[in-house]
């Protein structure tokens, strides 16, 4: 009996060592463990001196490594399945990181996107990503296109592969992250490090002084209640956006595209999409989620006589919207704007630009 307790004793022991051991070998390969000899240089922005400071996760500091290492995988078609598609292939600097004058991306299997590629300016400043706010943090965003099946497709374990089979990837994510830092979370952390590099601004969302003669009279087009009325939610500023989601009335029944619902299941959130900034959108037509508008005169048409609602299907039209809405004719109410206006307000939109966006090395391959 003696000997039978001691054996169980050995066994159980064993056990314990066996498990501490392999305890042990998880912790070391955890990447909250800050590597020994590990130095980046801390990434210091040049933001415009109106631009509040940017808040940058805990989990991921900006370094001048971490920028580099991101910048390089950005522009890199390793990271999908056939090795042709980058993140640049839908995010094209000339303009204005879209993909250029189409309403959907084409992923490597040749299947179409449903949504219209968004510009990635001053998405640092963002707390929700993509049109149905589906990511909640910037490093999640990387992750959705470069393993979804109609984007970038890509096995994450073979990419890993590829980045270790790279002598110069190792250096550089030992460089911004550390030894054996070599993982899919570092991955996206570097590539979200470098998009929240990429700045834009224009005096003319501040300054009126800026404006000429036509723009100032854009500026109260775009301000009047009873014409343009678009402040509401493209706030005048910095971001030219309040950064939050709308239902626009694009489509009379919204279930048929639900937007932030599919991602909240709030009832409130149906047909709510998020509301772009207006900064380079002379560059990135066609417009709106699914890029129906071509041109950005259709965009001024839609909201003066073309938006849908249907308290039967499409309950939670913008308020700001539904006051242009008469309930007895079921259609939108014309705005007391001449085409002067429309003019106008357009002229005022399209000078919102940073033009040196397109073309700054800093954001270049």
């Amino acid at each position: 009996m003696i000997s039978q307790r001691k054996s169980i004793l050995f066994l159980a022991c064993l056990f314990i060592f066996i498990w501490l051991i392999g305890c042990k070998k998880d912790v070391q390969l955890n990447d909250s463990i800050t590597p020994q000899n590990y130095n980046p240089t801390p990434y210091k922005f040049n933001l415009p001196a109106s631009f509040p400071s940017m808040r940058i996760p805990k989990s991921n500091p900006m370094t001048n490594e971490g920028v580099a290492l991101g910048k390089k995988l950005f522009y890199d078609p390793l990271l999908s399945s056939n090795n042709k598609q980058a993140c640049v292939t839908c995010h094209q600097q000339s303009a204005s990181f879209i993909d250029s004058g189409i309403s959907f991306s084409r992923g490597v299997t040749g299947v179409l996107g449903d949504r219209n590629s968004m510009p990635i300016l001053n998405v640092g400043y963002a707390s929700a990503w993509f049109w149905d706010g589906r990511a909640k943090t910037l490093e999640e965003l990387v992750f959705h296109p470069i393993t979804s099946q109609n984007e970038m497709n890509q096995d994450l374990s073979e990419l890993l592969i590829e980045l270790n089979n790279s002598k110069e990837y190792k250096n550089m994510f030992t460089a911004a992250f550390g030894e054996g830092s070599i993982t899919f979370d570092n991955t996206a952390k570097a590539i979200a490090q470098f998009m929240r590099t990429i700045i834009a601004s224009t005096p003319k969302s501040l300054d009126t002084s800026k404006l000429n003669a036509a723009e100032k009279r854009g500026l109260m087009v775009f301000l009047d209640e009873k014409k343009g009325d678009c402040f509401h939610c493209h706030e005048l500023g910095n971001f030219m956006t309040n950064f939050k989601f709308a239902n626009n009335g694009l489509n009379k029944n919204a279930i048929n595209n639900p937007g932030l619902y599919a991602v909240s299941r709030n009832p409130e959130d149906l047909g709510k999409f998020k509301v772009p900034a207006l900064i380079n959108i002379k560059y990135t037509a066609p417009y709106m989620h699914d890029g129906r508008f071509k041109t950005l005169r259709d965009v001024i048409d839609f909201y003066d006589t073309g938006f849908h609602f249907d308290p039967t299907t499409n309950f939670y039209l913008d308020p700001n919207l539904k006051k242009h809405f008469d309930n007895f004719t079921g259609k939108p109410t014309p705005r007391r704007w001449t085409e002067q206006d429309k003019q106008d307000i357009i002229t005022f939109i399209n000078g919102l630009v940073d033009e040196s966006v397109n073309t700054n090395p800093q954001y270049s391959k």
